[in-house]
């Protein structure tokens, strides 16, 4: 009874064994370690470090030259300018005959043509870079010997520019069109020098380009802000083989169709708004996909791609009536459409974006595309779009929500863990002060039953040392 009795004055919070004061504290700490670094890491998603050196652009090679040969070129004086100084004109033949349109813009062909006046007055600035211009043919030569590279021939033009100045240019190959004198023509090439001529017509301080080919030029549209579907009556782009419209590049498909969707959807890109792109349906493997192999989808409807920026390239555009400078191709990753690559024409210079950026693609449908992959051949659509929207989700309103959260929820963790220390720790010491007064109170009770013996907390008693008792 007496056994059951002091266990039943007992506190039952000090029947388990009680941790050690550092133990509680250790916890305490890994438990706000953990919440500091999902918080921490959180924040690293949100700051992912983009860098835009790494954007999977496709390498371009460009043609090296030879500044020790071009450093022979002369045009200081009127005698220097009417010379040809042959061997650097064969040598930059020879570099530019492989320059195309991937090369062009590779080279940063500028955007618009450089004033002759610019070329006139900084020369060396200028010399030897890729430059364009376009005018009226006022004289056309050749085919002259001379040129560097077998099968090639050696063609010189005059091209009057629209306010007054000239341009003359050197070339290696024929255009594709028949050419005559007073054609709106484009010419592009390496600033070579200035010249002097005196025929046809006398010219001073001519700047002359040396490139692979001029090609006849367009007037330019107006705006286009009407979708003409008469143009794609007859369109065939069904066919699978590489031969056929779906396998063409896009300096293979150069034509009046693309130039005008690709002014439309360049000239109309302020028409629709955000709220209106939000109501048109995205690509994906489900409806979408069904509605193009079912031939529904018309040329040039509105879609948007959700996915991951796979690689650009750029290109200067070739002659075209829409005045269009550069077309951008872009393969973008689409993960709801079975992960396969989808891509997307610009018809401009894309600026420069994040490493794998999610983009959010506001595309216009042009045609099925064939493209050959490491174990078989993809049809899939493409689209052209005015520029890339980079897919951001708001998250720094999300965050900072988050991080309140966790923040109370860590501090009222910590308080609660303090404040059951506080409370254990009070409520031991109030035992142990009624464990002591209750010793205390029992000795002094042994203490009054035997006033004059010696005994323990129980009461029993033992006769003093030497008291000679038997």
């Amino acid at each position: 009874m007496t056994l059951l009795k002091t266990l039943g004055n007992r506190n039952p919070r000090l029947m388990l064994p009680r941790m050690p004061s550092w133990v509680r504290f250790a916890m305490a700490g890994v438990v706000a370690a953990i919440f500091l670094y999902a918080f921490t890491l959180l924040t690293a998603v949100e700051n992912v470090d983009n860098n835009p050196d790494l954007v999977l652009e496709k390498v371009v090679l460009v043609p090296v030259l030879n500044d020790k040969l071009l450093a022979q070129t002369r045009d200081m004086s009127r005698s220097d300018r009417l010379q040809v100084d042959a061997e650097p004109l064969r040598h930059l033949l020879a570099k530019s005959i492989d320059v195309g349109p991937s090369v062009a813009a590779a080279l940063r062909i500028p955007t618009e043509m450089v004033p002759v006046e610019e070329l006139r007055e900084n020369v060396d600035e200028w010399r030897h870079r890729w430059l364009w211009y376009e005018g009226k043919l006022i004289k056309l030569s050749g085919a002259r010997k001379g040129h560097p590279i077998d099968g090639y021939s050696i063609y010189e033009a005059i091209i009057e520019l629209e306010d007054g100045n000239s341009v003359m240019t050197a070339f290696s190959v024929e255009s594709k069109e028949k050419l005559k004198v007073g054609d709106w023509v484009r010419a592009e090439g390496y600033y070579f020098k200035l010249r002097d001529v005196t025929y046809p017509n006398k010219l001073d301080k001519v700047p002359m380009l040396v490139g692979r080919t001029i090609e006849r030029d367009y007037a330019d549209w107006p705006k286009i802000t009407k979708l003409d579907q008469s143009l794609f009556e007859g369109f065939d782009d069904s066919s699978y083989w590489p031969t056929d419209l779906p396998a063409h590049t896009i300096e293979e498909d150069q034509t009046e169709i693309l130039w005008h969707l690709g002014a439309y959807v360049r000239d109309t890109v302020d028409d629709r708004t955000f709220a209106d792109w939000r109501r048109i349906e995205p690509l994906s493997v489900a409806e979408p996909l069904d509605r193009l192999r079912e031939g529904q989808v018309a040329h040039g409807e509105p879609m948007r791609i959700f996915g991951t920026l796979i690689r650009r390239s750029t290109i200067a555009a070739p002659a075209n009536p829409a005045n269009i400078k550069f077309w951008t191709t872009v393969w973008v990753q689409v993960h709801n459409f079975g992960g396969h690559l989808i891509p997307v024409w610009i018809p401009k210079r894309v600026g420069e974006l994040p490493m794998q950026a999610n983009l959010e693609v506001r595309g216009f449908y042009y045609r099925w595309f064939v493209y050959e992959g490491a174990k078989e051949r993809y049809r899939v659509p493409l689209f052209v779009a005015a520029d890339l929207n980079v897919f951001e989700l708001d998250t720094g309103e999300t965050m900072r929500n988050i991080g309140i959260w966790l923040g109370s929820i860590l501090s009222a963790l910590l308080i609660v863990i303090f404040w059951s220390q506080w409370r254990t720790s009070r409520s031991s010491m109030k035992h142990s002060r009624h464990m002591d007064d209750r010793r205390r109170k029992r000795r002094e009770g042994a203490l009054q039953a035997n006033p004059e013996g010696t005994g323990d907390f129980r009461g029993t008693t033992t006769a003093p040392s030497g008291s000679g008792q038997d």
